[in-house]
């Protein structure tokens, strides 16, 4: 039985998909930046109204998607794109909190609210 003569096309593509492919390993191997964001909200004196998070920022834009939130805390991981964004809503005169965290620990932002008033943090990458 013989072989079939491969095509100069066929061998381009098949040594370029080759080519993606240990890139894409060195650069994993390399420890390339994790898109993992941990999203995390709080109050003091009160509960959550609302928390709303972006993520996965594409080219389509963010997702922007409000969370279901019962009580003082909330918290989730996601892939938080280029421009993590996190919005938190105290009931009341509580005081809202909000950090953004990558999965090295790295705080990217956190800020504290005035009593009552909703707070916002954002970053960039």
């Amino acid at each position: 039985m013989t072989a079939s003569p491969m095509s100069a096309a066929t061998k381009r593509i098949t040594m370029m998909m080759a080519g993606l492919v240990v890139a894409c390993g060195l650069l994993s191997a390399c420890g390339a930046t994790s898109t993992d964001m941990r999203y995390r909200a709080w109050t003091e004196g009160g509960t959550l109204k609302s928390v709303r998070h972006d993520y996965i920022d594409g080219p389509n834009g963010a997702v922007s998607v409000p969370a279901k939130v019962s009580g003082a805390t909330w918290s989730t991981q996601e892939d938080g794109g280029h421009a993590p964004r996190l919005e938190v809503v105290p009931t009341g005169r509580s005081v809202a909190h909000c950090l953004l965290v990558e999965g090295d620990d790295h705080v990217l932002a956190q800020r504290k609210g005035a009593p009552g008033q909703p707070v916002t943090c954002s970053a960039q990458r």
